[in-house]
């Protein structure tokens, strides 16, 4: 029995618009589940959301357009990684800028309660950023 379980999100075309109409293949579990919420933390921005405008990866507040280093965007997706539900431990964080872009790229592998999952993102021009959270085989 799954421990934790949310509505599988289709990120075709970079939508991420919730599966309907499959009964239970519309939804993920445990590692997956926990890969998909990883991503959707750090795609929300913080502000983004009318119900907890404090919620969300600090983008514009503390990354973008201020004086920053690489170690300390590392902390703040560090801590916005350690705050997802079944997340025990984070290793390998790596955060290069790019001048010529002035863009962040940033990859991790995050230790969950069910297994191993590499983070990572590849900048683009405006909002078409990919962000993307892979379990690892075991």
């Amino acid at each position: 029995m799954a421990s934790i379980q949310v509505r599988a999100l289709n990120q075709a075309n970079g939508q991420w618009d919730p599966t309907r109409g499959q009964s239970l293949s519309n939804f993920v579990f445990d590692l997956y589940a926990v890969a998909q919420i990883i991503a959707t933390r750090l795609k929300l921005f913080q502000g983004e959301w009318f119900e907890n405008l404090a919620n969300g990866t600090p983008m514009f507040q503390s990354i973008l357009g201020v004086a920053n280093t690489n170690n300390g965007v590392a902390l703040i997706i560090r801590e916005r990684i350690l705050g997802t539900p079944f997340v025990t431990g984070i290793q390998n964080v790596r955060v290069v800028y790019n001048p010529a872009g002035r863009s962040y790229a940033f990859t991790a592998t995050v230790q969950t309660a069910f297994g191993r999952i590499v983070v990572t993102t590849l900048p683009a021009p405006g909002n078409q950023a990919v962000i993307t959270a892979v379990p690892l085989a075991l």
